[in-house]
């Protein structure tokens, strides 16, 4: 149990700054800002595979209500921990379009997210076999089984809150929307259940926030017009379809709720600047750099490549996750993402931050890529990875070579 709430504290952490910080990275930060961007973007999208997975966890009834409870408290104050530590990963440059929408529409409640525990193979149907003694077919027959119940108890707003959240830990986007309707049926004045409908109806348009799931948007925020979720939805609305004053407009009522001093204001106000800029607008005052990170120990460094077999299965604009993980397996401490059109490219951890907090670094080291078409670190069948094992923390010279596809 303390392993488990250990592990959640530091998901929910990253839930919380996975909607600010991908919102904002930048094709124009300098070359020490883009990696910052991109460390942080890689660690937080490891992370949102390990939200998910609690999903099928509560779905499967292997964590009780209790327990529930008692995570959640520790999971708040780890959340407040990690955000004091996050100066140490700001960057300051604006986002480009596709970043913005692409952050808003992958399905996110952050808070109200159930938190997962685990790794990015978290949603792998094989992995999650493994570790949980449930086949997937097992997985889909629980899930199953809380749909039957559902159309038995059709009032259920909790039950249809987990079968929606359920349905997306499997992809199954169609079944998430429909549960969403029954669930927005129940709660048509819920400004969450609103923005989270939204949002899984963009997922399924391409990130498009347009059309119903725009209205849902704004019916949310008419109900609060705080929402952060809904008015991050409703700027990236406004950008994409051009009118980038009005996202400038919603942004800043975003970096205005942002406490004093928190390093995420940094990129969102850079992001500002850019709708501003696209509007004819003056940018917003600069914020202060970003601190260097500290020394975590982990300062493994090398060079990624792709064998030359495999090279024509590889787009330039796939994304590429370089994990580093304990030799004995678990999840990982930190990852790095790049552009397979970078490679071939050095790595290097060193100013990383661990998702381990301040737990010490192993003394023998895996270190793994993966190409992942769909810009996320679950492990899929196809996948192309390489890996290295048996490494120190400060480990150089690491020649990682992608040369095997995932069965």
């Amino acid at each position: 149990m303390i392993a488990f709430v250990m592990l959640a504290g530091l998901m929910l952490a990253g839930a919380l700054l996975w909607v600010l910080y991908p919102l904002f990275s930048s094709r124009g930060q300098t070359s020490v800002g883009q990696e910052r961007q991109r460390q942080t973007d890689a660690a937080l999208a490891v992370l949102r595979e390990q939200l998910a997975e609690l999903d099928a966890e509560r779905a499967a009834g292997r964590i009780d209500e209790a327990t529930y409870a008692r995570s959640r408290d520790e999971l708040e104050r780890r959340a407040l921990e990690e955000g004091e530590g996050g100066e140490e990963t700001a960057s300051a440059g604006p986002a480009p379009a596709w970043a913005v929408a692409l952050l808003c529409v992958i399905p996110l409640t952050a808070v109200l997210l159930y938190l997962a525990v685990g790794e990015p193979d978290g949603l792998d149907p094989q992995q999650i076999a493994g570790q949980q003694s449930f086949t997937p077919e097992q997985i889909e027959q629980m899930v199953g089984g809380l749909a039957a119940r559902l159309e038995r108890e059709p009032d259920d707003v909790e039950g249809w809150t987990m079968l929606a959240r359920s349905y997306l830990v499997l992809e199954d986007y169609p079944k998430a929307l429909a549960a969403y309707a029954r669930l927005g049926a129940l709660r048509p004045d819920d400004p969450d259940v609103l923005a989270d409908w939204a949002d899984v109806m963009a997922a399924t348009r391409e990130g498009r926030v347009e059309g119903e799931a725009e209205r849902l948007v704004l019916q949310a925020l008419e109900r609060d017009p705080e929402h952060f979720k809904a008015r991050v939805l409703a700027g990236t609305a406004a950008y994409q379809r051009g009118d980038f004053a009005g996202a400038a407009t919603h942004w800043e009522r975003i970096l205005a709720a942002i406490p004093p001093g928190d390093p995420a204001a940094d990129s969102v106000r850079a992001s500002i600047d850019e709708a501003r800029a696209r509007a004819g607008l003056p940018p917003l005052p600069r914020a202060e750099p970003a601190p260097q990170a500290a020394d975590t120990g982990l300062r493994l460094q090398g060079r990624l490549t792709i064998a030359e077999g495999l090279r024509a299965q590889v787009a330039a604009d796939d994304t590429v996750f370089v994990f580093v993980r304990p030799a004995e397996g678990g999840m990982p401490l930190a990852a790095l993402r790049y552009r397979a059109g970078e490679l071939p490219r050095d790595f290097d951890f060193a100013g990383v931050p661990l998702m381990i907090g301040d737990a010490p670094v192993p003394e023998r080291l895996v270190v793994m890529a993966r190409v992942s078409k769909s810009g996320d670190a679950t492990a899929r069948a196809g996948d192309l990875e390489g890996a290295v094992s048996g490494l120190s923390p400060d480990a150089a010279g690491v020649s990682l070579v992608i040369d095997t596809v995932r069965p």
